[in-house]
């Protein structure tokens, strides 16, 4: 246990950037890569032909669409059909896509289809199409700075193929007045490459155009893929929840991790997934819970984290993940805000009863809970844990004690119910044990086992994707999937050492 924990921190010592935070380029798929495919298959730049033969070459070598739901299993599908202009219908016609959530993913499957004059199965006839992307244009309802742009180009590739230039232009100057300096939109390429695709058909020619192609070109990988977004200020304060107090990465990453969190801030109070784009609550949450007490925080950058959660409190008290109306409260958002606001109680007068509420009603009606970032209810249970009081359930939380039943044989915990065992979950259930008051070693001990025996020699574990982004795709980040395995790891040791300094203080 002890090596397994040295060898753990070393490496992300090792990996720690100079501004003290944790980043690292998450696993390729073929949303991504299918859509820049796309979008530079359709641009004069030089170079740009060559990309797009380098990423269908990706695509052609295997690449599978993620299955773990259908609207994903759907997407990719229909991104690698285009991709590689197989001519076979875009279809969008399971029920999963007329949920809310999901329903514009299917507006921007259907508009890049018409654009690629692909026939579609499902979903709205093209002339309902264009009425309806055209209100939710003139919608008042904030979103997303990205789901704008994103909605924005499905609008431009529909009026396109409608023959309305006018309109398509009108909307492609909006997109542009969002695009950044170096050419991309929120460093997302999957909103880049659709607001090139709409740029290149409204806008042809135009600097806007050029740069955005050109952005694209120079984000292709080696291997012919472009990657998902990085995340590196949550990832940075994931690592921080979870490695402080061991005593080598508090004395060498800990100071550089908390003054990159503290400059990372936005002039708002919150905080963002990843340098440079709007707050969320989630983040800031988090980003106040890792800096709970750590020398280095200055009380003017807590104070103003906290004053950003009392603005974004819902009339209702609760928080949504974003500042968007569409969000809908969620599980593990409302767990964070509650925990890091609990951690700073003497500064501030925000009410939590009505949210502590609203996450033990929702583990009364759906026995348990549900993480709306990541996949599994091992997550969901370790999340949500600490924003109520455990103490109450005396022998253990009953969420915690049905987590501890889904264990496999092999003492790893799968990411569902009779999945294969992984080491992030098996990491992630056991913090969730050690929160929820589940102190059998018959569960501790075959868990800790298996994450001993599944540790590379570097110290990392093999990883899954876990992620959810954007939902219901779901990415696969090395240093989260680290810091997640390692948090059960960690909750063994420090355990094992209560149990040893008691045993010895007894005798």
């Amino acid at each position: 246990m002890n090596r397994a924990s040295a060898l753990a921190t070393r490496h992300l010592l090792t990996t720690q950037r100079d501004n003290g935070s944790w980043l690292a380029a998450p696993d390729p798929r073929i949303t991504e890569t299918a859509l820049c495919t796309l979008a530079l298959a359709r641009s004069p730049i030089p170079g740009a032909a060559r990309a797009a033969e380098r990423g269908r070459a990706w695509l052609a070598a295997g690449a599978a669409p993620q299955h773990h739901h259908p609207v994903a299993h759907a997407m990719e599908t229909a991104l690698l059909s285009l991709a590689l202009d197989t001519g076979e219908a875009v279809d969008v016609s399971h029920p999963a896509f007329t949920d809310r959530a999901f329903s514009a993913r299917a507006r921007l499957l259907q508009a890049v289809a018409l654009h690629t004059a692909r026939s579609t199965r499902g979903g709205p006839e093209p002339t309902a199409l264009r009425t309806r992307l055209a209100a939710a244009v003139a919608a008042p309802n904030r979103l997303k700075r990205w789901t704008q742009v994103e909605l924005w180009s499905a609008h431009a590739l529909v009026e396109i193929h409608f023959g309305d230039q006018m309109s398509a232009r009108r909307t492609a100057r909006m997109i542009a007045d969002q695009q950044s300096p170096s050419g991309d939109f929120f460093a997302n390429p999957v909103t880049t490459a659709l607001a090139a695709l709409a740029l290149q058909a409204a806008a042809p020619g135009t600097a806007a155009t050029r740069r955005c192609a050109e952005h694209l070109l120079a984000g292709q990988l080696p291997d012919g893929t472009w990657r998902f977004v990085t995340t590196d200020v949550w990832d940075t304060a994931l690592t921080v929840r979870v490695f402080r107090g061991a005593a080598a990465f508090d004395r060498r990453g800990l100071p550089a991790a908390v003054a990159f969190l503290v400059a990372a801030q936005n002039p708002d109070g919150g905080w963002p997934y990843r340098s440079g784009v709007e707050s969320d609550n989630d983040t800031t949450a988090a980003a106040l819970i890792a800096l709970s007490g750590a020398s280095g925080a200055p009380g003017t950058t807590i104070r103003a984290g906290l004053r950003h959660l009392a603005r974004q409190q819902t009339p209702d008290g609760l928080w949504r993940t974003w500042q968007s109306a569409g969000d809908p409260p969620v599980d593990d958002v409302i767990a964070h805000v509650v925990t890091a606001l609990d951690r700073h109680s003497g500064r501030h007068r925000i009410p939590l009863a009505t949210a502590r509420d609203w996450l033990a009603k929702r583990f009364a009606e759906q026995e348990r809970w549900r993480a709306a970032w990541y996949r599994g209810p091992a997550y969901a249970t370790a999340e949500v844990l600490p924003a109520l009081d455990a103490t109450a359930h005396e022998g253990g939380h009953p969420a915690a004690w049905a987590l501890a039943e889904t264990r496999n044989p092999d003492g790893g915990w799968p990411v569902e119910a009779g999945g294969p065992s992984t080491p992030v979950a098996t990491g992630i259930a056991l913090a969730a044990l050690d929160r929820g008051g589940v102190l059998d070693d018959a569960y501790w001990l075959p868990g800790l086992d298996y994450l001993v025996d599944t540790q590379r020699a570097d110290g990392t574990w093999p990883g899954v994707p876990l992620m959810y982004g954007p939902r219901p795709l779901l990415t696969h980040y090395p240093t989260q999937n680290h810091a997640l395995a390692a948090d059960g790891l960690l909750a063994g040791l420090r355990r094992l050492r209560a149990t040893a300094g008691a045993c010895g203080g007894a005798a």
